[in-house]
C-alpha cells in the first residue's frame, strides 16, 4: 500500500488491474497455445489413421486381385438347358408323335464319379412343351426319343444341346479332354455286345435300348448293361 496510513490509492488501483490483465493475458495465452497443440496432434492422428486405412485397403485389394487370378474356376457340366427354342433342327411341342418311340440309357463317369443326367431334362414345364428326346421325371440317365416320322435318327449331341451341355471329342461340359483326361466310349446294344466309339461323341447315332457309357478319366469303371426296358414311362 502506497498511500498514508496503509491506504489503497488510485495509483495502487491502476497497478492492480494492469497485474490482472496481464496474468488473464498470459493464461488466453496459454489456453491458446494448448489449443493449437491439441489440434495439431489430432490433425496429425487423423493423418496416420488414414494413411492406416489407404495402406489396409490396398493390401486388401491385392490379396483379392491375387486370389482372383490364382484360383481357376472349378470345372462341371454347367448345364444350361433349352427353354423352348429350336435346337438343332428339333422342336418343342405340347407333344411329340408316336411313330418312334425308343430309349437309351446313358451312363456318364466323370473322374470316377457317376453322373446323373436329371429328369425333366428336355421337358419345359414353362412353355408346357418338350423335346423329342427327353428324360421323364424318375427315369434319371433315360433318354427317350419320340417323333411322328417312323425313320428318324437322332444324336447324342442332340441330347446335349438341349440339356445345354458341351460334348465333343475334346470337351464334356466344363472338362476337355487331353492326353491325361483321356474319354473313352463305350455301347453296350440290346444283345449286350460291348463296342468302342471313336469317333466324334456329338455324331454318335442313338439305337434303341442300348447302354452308352461315357467315361471322362475314368478308366475303372465295370461296364454293365441297363436292362429294365419293359417298366419305364410312356411305353
Amino acid at each position: 500500500m502506497s498511500g498514508p496510513g496503509g491506504m489503497v490509492t488510485k495509483r495502487d488501483q491502476r497497478r492492480e488491474s494492469r497485474r490482472d490483465q496481464y496474468q488473464r493475458r498470459q493464461a488466453e495465452r496459454q489456453a491458446e497455445r494448448q489449443r493449437q497443440i491439441r489440434q495439431q496432434r489430432i490433425k496429425r492422428y487423423g493423418l496416420i489413421g488414414g494413411g492406416i486405412i489407404i495402406v489396409l485397403l490396398l493390401a486388401l485389394g491385392i490379396s483379392q486381385f491375387v486370389i482372383r487370378n490364382n484360383s481357376s474356376p472349378q470345372p462341371g457340366l454347367n448345364p444350361h438347358p433349352a427353354t423352348g427354342q429350336v435346337v438343332d433342327g428339333l422342336k418343342c411341342l405340347p407333344q411329340q408323335g408316336g411313330a418312334l418311340h425308343i430309349h437309351q440309357y446313358l451312363d456318364l463317369y466323370v473322374n470316377g464319379q457317376q453322373q446323373t443326367v436329371p429328369p425333366g431334362t428336355g421337358i419345359v414345364d414353362s412353355a408346357n412343351c418338350l423335346y423329342p428326346l427327353h428324360v421323364h421325371d424318375n427315369e434319371p440317365n433315360i433318354i427317350h426319343n419320340e417323333s411322328d416320322q417312323q425313320n428318324v435318327t437322332f444324336t447324342l449331341g442332340q441330347f446335349f444341346d438341349i440339356w445345354g451341355v458341351n460334348l465333343s471329342s475334346s470337351q464334356v461340359g466344363g472338362y476337355k479332354v487331353d492326353s491325361a483326361h483321356k474319354l473313352v466310349i463305350k455301347l453296350i446294344d440290346k444283345s449286350g455286345k460291348v463296342t468302342t466309339y471313336t469317333g466324334n461323341p456329338h455324331d454318335l447315332q442313338l439305337s434303341d435300348e442300348e447302354t452308352i457309357y461315357l467315361l471322362y478319366n475314368s478308366p475303372n469303371v465295370a461296364l454293365k448293361p441297363f436292362v429294365d426296358w419293359q417298366n419305364l414311362n410312356g411305353q
